[in-house]
């Protein structure tokens, strides 16, 4: 369901839920604005389950500052007052404490930006406001001093705090820019600490490029009946998306299913579309060379294309940036797939990186590797490709990805060194397996 066509109480309860289900903020934590067309501005109120505010919790402040509603405003109302008066363009402001944020927040510095692409198009000259205790005037100043003086910018950073992210499209754009840069912030976290440096970035010239090369030009057909077939298929592509959004391995932006329909056709999310609530009217139909009537199809649709058209035998296709597995996406680091059997069972041999880009200017070289070499690639600073005989499959093959890639994390904290399974071992297990 599209959530701007919500009132705005129930779109503040929507995603204030969303973000303490995300482990984003604590039960106590947070706060969200969201201005209407009349230049009321709607705020959470103070205290409360984050997780459970009702429509009739949330207030209503008029332009000329009268307060509608039973309870007390937030005590962070004034930053998000301030924000949107000095920032008219703005209709929506998130504040939390989100894990990542929050520790770069302690060491007083900004996070990285140009680490994943998704990031690096939405964070607009972030800014660190100094520290000011909540509720308090000085932190008001602080912050909104940063959004005032900086025309640019969409993000403030709060020292030994949290954040404060704006949107000049909707509240729902809000939060995906908050959760993707927490989530950017984690990866960061994890990488360095993991490699030992500082990971990888993308080039300013590198992000001009992926931008440029968006979606080809794809002629259009109109959809006239949908088979039960298809109907299916288009529910089982939501349903993925649901489990991928709720396991953490999609975020309300980044992720990708497709999914083949018949030898001429295939299903994919559309662009924009919110994987945690995505419905089958916004799968997109690709036939032959063109696309379903009123729709936009992922920007990856011509790598999807290109896949099925050489790899007959693959079904569906997921793209994902999961939080752990892209620690090697990010660095030089191998992905070992001899941890554990099942690892080495579900994904073969090895797993290949490609630069960045390679989506768009290796799309024939990606789609041989899957017919002769593996069914999952490694983008690099961008995403993990998985191909299956079916959807269940490839979503198999990027869960064990993450796992495996969680508990090679976790045993590094341990202490390490990580101890691979043998050679010997592995013969077993093709033997054991067919493989």
């Amino acid at each position: 369901m599209n959530a701007e066509k919500l009132s705005p109480p129930e779109q503040i309860c929507k995603f204030m839920s969303r973000i303490y289900e995300a482990k984003l903020t604590t039960v106590s934590g947070g706060n969200l604005s969201l201005k209407d067309l009349n230049g009321n501005i709607w705020v959470t109120p103070s205290g409360g389950d984050k997780g459970r505010y009702h429509s009739e919790d949330i207030l209503k402040i008029s332009p000329e500052g009268k307060v509608e509603g039973s309870k007390k405003p937030s005590v962070e109302t004034g930053i998000h007052r301030s924000i949107l008066a000095d920032r008219p363009e703005f209709k929506a402001v998130v504040h939390a404490h989100p894990p990542g944020l929050v520790a770069v927040s302690l060491l007083r510095e900004l996070p990285e930006t140009m680490l994943i692409p998704q990031t690096a198009n939405s964070v607009k000259n972030m800014k660190l406001a100094a520290y000011g205790c909540p509720g308090s005037e000085e932190l008001k100043e602080n912050v909104a001093k940063e959004f005032r003086d900086n025309p640019n910018t969409n993000v403030a950073i709060l020292e030994n705090h949290g954040a404060f992210v704006a949107s000049e499209k909707s509240l729902m754009h809000a939060f995906g820019v908050f959760r993707d840069l927490d989530f950017s912030t984690r990866i960061q976290a994890k990488a360095q600490s993991f490699w030992g440096r500082p990971p990888k970035l993308i080039s300013q010239e590198q992000l001009e490029y992926y931008n440029r090369s968006a979606v080809s030009e794809l002629g259009v057909f109109k959809q006239e009946t949908v088979s039960d077939r298809e109907m299916e298929l288009r529910k089982d592509i939501c349903d993925f998306c649901d489990r991928a959004y709720r396991r953490d391995l999609f975020t309300q932006n980044i992720g990708v299913i497709s999914a083949r329909l018949d030898e001429d056709s295939f299903l994919i999310t559309g662009s924009g579309a919110d994987n945690a609530e995505l419905t089958v009217s916004e799968v997109v139909k690709i036939q032959r060379d063109l696309v379903e009537e009123g729709k936009k199809p992922s920007r990856s649709v011509m790598l999807h294309k290109k896949i099925y058209e050489d790899n007959p035998e693959i079904n569906a296709v997921i793209m994902a940036a999961p939080e752990n597995a892209m620690i090697f996406a990010v660095t030089d680091l191998e992905y070992d797939l001899k941890t554990i059997p099942e690892c080495y069972i579900v994904l073969r041999e090895k797993i290949s990186k490609f630069p960045f880009g390679s989506t768009i200017d290796r799309q024939e070289e990606l789609a041989q590797y899957f017919r002769t070499r593996s069914p999952v690639a490694i983008v690099e600073n961008d995403c993990y490709i998985c191909t299956g005989t079916n959807i269940f499959n490839a979503f198999d093959k990027l869960e064990v990805i993450e796992f495996s890639a969680e508990a090679v994390f976790n045993g590094k904290l341990l202490g390490g060194p990580i101890k691979s399974i043998t050679e010997k071992q592995v013969q077993e297990i093709k033997t054991q397996f067919g493989i």
